[in-house]
């Protein structure tokens, strides 16, 4: 069984590339009858370790050294053939592409979202090419295409017309992070946070428009934005001037140390996207103890399970009411609504994962 890691190539990992090595993780630790080989570069944290593992080979590939072309190009046309070479049947690509031309190696796809496909305005035509190539035939000709929602999985059903016995779901999940938090104790005024957000379906411009409005009511209520510009999506001409507003803080990219305590500090975590495949930072904030708000489209509500106070993410009143509501919450609401939250949040593990995972795989080996 081979496993492509091509997510290993960046030293700063966010969203897909953290979930793919926390799946691989699971599934290289779990107990099992089936050797994996997988391909990926030691210096991505935790990567190095797999080695050491029984019933494990860890075969290096310098995907840090490579662009993001080259590594497309690797896992398009070099790795089927080291999976023959290494006498693997069967392939698990995490991060949605995959390889046409599969030289007789069965493929597992995890696909992650649509939303290139469905919402080009949001990604540039390079990206969009790219992907046109590297993650549409690949998927279609997969043995198994594993959907991280139900969301999703009826996308890759209607819009890509993948049978339902080609079809599997496997919920990602939340690695737990409640130990790397911090009270602050010097800093008292309300916080909002949303993280992943300068991208265009995260909707931040409509989220500092709702915030400007409820600074109106709370002069010193600031919001904090995690997240830093990516290549391949479209530009929104509105936002570099509203992240220069009164009270928003761009903070960056965070660690996952500093992201936990991000969350654990924030007084309202806000999460107003417009489309996602899954919504892993509303599990995250809720796991360490975060208010909710987020968007009552796409899988966000089935994400969320009752967790969160949800919002039309189109309607900036509607924004700004969710986050009023939130920031209003007397003391006993708030005490519930974070304890709904920690409890939904544990049901999205990564063994829960790796086990359906290896039932896949089994299935194809049969």
């Amino acid at each position: 069984m081979a496993l492509n890691g091509r997510f290993s190539g960046t030293p700063q990992p966010t969203g897909t590339q953290t979930v793919a090595f926390q799946l691989f993780d699971a599934i290289i630790r779990t107990r099992r009858d089936i050797e994996i080989v997988v391909f990926a570069d030691p210096r991505f944290p935790g990567v190095e370790a797999w080695g050491k593992i029984a019933g494990t080979r860890l075969v290096t590939v310098p995907f840090q050294d490579w662009s993001r072309g080259r590594a497309q190009l690797w896992e398009q046309f070099r790795l089927p053939q080291l999976c023959r070479q290494w006498s693997c049947p069967i392939a698990h690509h995490p991060i949605s592409t995959s390889p046409l031309w599969r030289r007789g190696i069965k493929s597992v796809v995890t696909l992650h979202d649509l939303n290139f496909y469905l919402h080009p305005e949001w990604y540039t035509s390079g990206f969009r090419l790219v992907q046109a190539f590297t993650l549409i035939p690949g998927a279609k000709r997969a043995e198994r295409v594993v959907t991280i929602s139900n969301y999703v999985f009826g996308q890759a059903k209607e819009h890509f017309g993948i049978p339902a016995e080609r079809l599997r779901m496997v919920y990602n999940a939340v690695k737990p992070m409640e130990a790397k938090v911090t009270r602050e104790t010097d800093d008292h005024r309300p916080r909002l946070l949303c993280v992943g957000s300068l991208q265009p379906h995260k909707n931040l411009s409509r989220m500092i428009r709702a915030f400007q409005r409820l600074q109106a009511e709370i002069p010193d209520l600031e919001l904090h934005v995690v997240g830093r510009p990516q290549a391949r999506f479209a530009k929104d001409p509105e936002l570099p001037g509203l992240l220069g507003s009164k009270g928003v803080k761009l903070l960056g990219y965070l660690s996952e140390e500093e992201l936990a305590n991000a969350y654990f500090n924030s007084t309202v975590f806000c999460y107003p996207s417009l489309e996602e495949g899954f919504g892993l930072p509303i599990l995250e904030a809720m796991s360490v103890g975060a208010v909710v708000v987020t968007s009552n489209a796409s899988c966000l509500p089935e994400i969320a399970g009752g967790g969160a106070i949800l919002v039309d993410p189109f309607s900036v009143e509607a924004i700004a009411a969710g986050v009023r509501q939130a920031l209003t919450l007397d003391s006993a609401t708030r005490a519930g609504m974070i304890a709904k939250g920690r409890e939904w949040a544990r049901r999205f593990t990564w063994q829960r994962a790796a086990d359906e995972y290896l039932k896949i795989y089994s299935e194809l080996a049969s």
